[in-house]
């Protein structure tokens, strides 16, 4: 209770009883009745089990990103994220509602051949190939990456930007080199994530200070 009165935004994350159970709902629709958005070279790009990695350490990424994004951005710049971020989500839900879109991408694989595989293998046991477009994976990490690039502590040490880069890249190619993805479901995601971002930026403004401070740096 106590960090609900030091940050009340933190309500934003009931924003997640509505989103688990509408994916999980459109998750258990019939994968045969879905729409294949695939391009000759997204079979071009051999499939890497060793993706799995930075595939999964996006759920780390936006996870802690967000928390610490919570706690460290004035109370404004952090509802200007969460609009971006949630209503982002919220267009991919509405979207793969009434544009039912799935890959046939994934090659048999030996779970056994290594942890790696394994790893793959349990991923798409319970994640299906279908609801990919716009890639949700993408999306997320655009949006956590240009956030956390504008944090001092991060925009200063070169370590840190880097890695903040590089793993932002490195979760965008593992979406198409696990199969998980097609080229054009990646290419959606970037362009959502840029007409968002003028939208939502543009409807909740930065404080004036701000406002000056970029001005003064010629932004």
């Amino acid at each position: 209770m106590r960090h609900l009165q030091t940050r009340p935004q933190m309500w934003t994350l009931t924003y997640f009883l509505l989103y688990l159970p509408w994916f999980t709902a459109l998750e258990e629709r019939d994968p045969l009745q879905c729409t294949i958005v695939q391009l000759r070279l997204d079979r071009m790009i051999p499939f890497c089990e060793y993706f799995i990695i930075p595939y999964l350490l996006w759920f780390l990424y936006i996870g802690a990103g967000l928390a610490y994004l919570m706690f460290t951005l004035p109370r404004q710049d952090y509802y200007r994220l969460a609009g971006l971020l949630f209503g982002g989500l919220t267009v991919c839900l509405i979207l793969y509602s009434f544009f039912y879109t799935g890959l046939y991408l994934r090659p048999t694989i030996n779970p056994d051949k290594n942890v790696f595989t394994w790893l793959v293998a349990r991923l798409w046991a319970v994640d299906t190939s279908t609801n990919v477009c716009p890639s949700i994976h993408v999306f997320a990490t655009l949006v956590m990456h240009h956030a956390l690039s504008e944090r001092g502590v991060v925009r200063e040490h070169r370590v840190l930007r880097w890695g903040n880069t590089l793993l932002a890249a490195s979760i965008v190619l593992a979406t198409m080199f696990l199969k998980q993805h097609s080229v054009i479901d990646v290419c959606c995601a970037f362009v959502l994530y840029r007409v968002l971002y003028a939208v939502v930026y543009s409807a909740l403004p930065a404080p004036a200070h701000q406002r000056r401070r970029y001005q003064r740096l010629g932004a």
